[in-house]
């Protein structure tokens, strides 16, 4: 796979990088999931509100901290106040935030975290509490931040404690999932994967995924499982064909995912359209609301990429985490309880930063795949201010 881009045009591939994110805001942060198999590699999700930072190694920490300062150079920021997700039961969330606090700290920043006053029943220790005061978002203890950080992807709305803040706020709250189309970010990713690969001589289908969309969906109605029953046969039937062009005799399938959906929450797998129209109560329910009880009513229905990886002798998938377009580290999500052909995104799922253990030429590919992804962010979040 590493073939596929060869050495002598890193040159190349790096002025054509500058030259597309010329004029573009870079994500502050992001983490793009890839699945690498024996014959393609391609990202199949993109977050601008990662979570996770608990699992980098402190290598990776320091990298983070010096591209998060890199990152803010032009600005006079001291103070730095961190919002995360109003919710407190999952323990790995939590250490994940206070991990983004120590980068932070690492990187110069005087920093705090902080939930809403309406939330103050989720505070824990060292959380504080925000409050607005003419447009300005502080502490009730008296701290003032230059600029917010989120850490929360803000699924079902922006709070009304984000509108109208003088303080810069990154990510902006515009780019949460209450309207991020996971299809609408694809789309994006192809067409720069069509530029990318008409540029260096490529199939863009070695690092991309078939992706197609169905929206109005309800997973309780026949006729709207018919809708995607027919789109699941369309994409197997594309990638089959490719299958036949390289000779791939493993059996496609499909990802139906939350075309809004997060924390691995709203997916399932298809190898026909037969297997929707027959899905059994189960998996209906699965498909029925994601995080924050939000309902499903967009799916997109995406190439399955069996993954090729294997670490601590189970199934595995990279992951990159970016600061700005620079990656800051890299690692693999496992999970001992699924097969190559799972998403394994799921309870018991395993990270482990592999940073300085891959292959610096497999890491080279990932990157390049990883920064296609980021640009593409990039992409859409210009989208968000026209």
């Amino acid at each position: 796979m590493q073939n596929i881009i060869r050495p002598d045009l890193e040159k190349s591939i790096n002025n054509w990088f500058e030259a597309k994110f010329n004029g573009l805001t870079l994500p502050f942060y992001s983490s793009i999931d890839l699945r690498n198999s024996s014959y393609k590699i391609a990202p199949v999700d993109a977050n601008l509100f990662p979570a996770g930072f608990n699992n980098l190694s402190e290598t990776s920490r320091a990298t983070a901290a010096k591209l998060i300062k890199s990152y803010f150079e032009t600005k006079q920021y001291k103070k730095t106040l961190i919002i995360p997700e109003n919710y407190t039961r999952n323990k790995m969330y939590i250490e994940n935030v206070f991990v983004i606090e120590k980068i932070l700290q690492l990187a110069g920043f005087e920093t705090r975290i902080g939930l809403f006053h309406n939330e103050t029943y989720n505070l824990i220790e060292q959380y504080e509490t925000v409050v607005k005061e003419n447009s300005l978002l502080k502490t009730t203890s008296g701290f003032v931040p230059d600029v917010i950080i989120l850490n929360r992807d803000m699924t079902s709305h922006i709070p009304d404690t984000l509108e109208n803040v003088k303080q810069e706020i990154v990510p902006s709250p515009l780019y949460g999932w209450h309207s991020r189309q996971k299809f609408q970010y694809f789309e994006i990713y192809q067409k720069l994967v069509s530029e990318f690969c008409g540029e260096f001589k490529m199939d863009p289908w070695l690092i991309s995924v078939l992706t197609e969309s169905c929206n109005g969906v309800d997973f309780n109605d026949d006729s709207s499982l018919g809708a995607v029953a027919t789109k699941v046969d369309q994409i197997l039937s594309l990638v089959q064909k490719k299958y036949e062009e390289y000779e791939i005799k493993t059996q496609p399938y499909v990802f139906i995912k939350a075309s809004n959906g997060t924390y691995g929450m709203g997916i399932i797998t298809a190898t026909s359209g037969k297997e929707i129209l027959n899905l059994n109560k189960k998996k209906r329910h699965k498909m029925k609301k994601i995080k924050e009880g939000i309902a499903i009513n967009s799916v997109i229905i995406q190439e399955g990429v069996p993954t090729i990886d294997i670490f601590k002798s189970s199934s595995a998938e990279p992951l990159i985490y970016y600061i700005g377009d620079t990656p800051t580290c890299y690692l693999y999500r496992c999970n001992s309880r699924k097969d190559v052909y799972s998403s394994l995104n799921a309870t018991d799922c395993e990270f482990h930063d592999v940073s300085q253990v891959v292959e610096g030429k497999i890491l080279s590919l990932w990157s390049i795949v990883g920064k296609l992804a980021v640009l593409a962010l990039a992409v859409e979040i210009k989208s968000f201010h026209l």
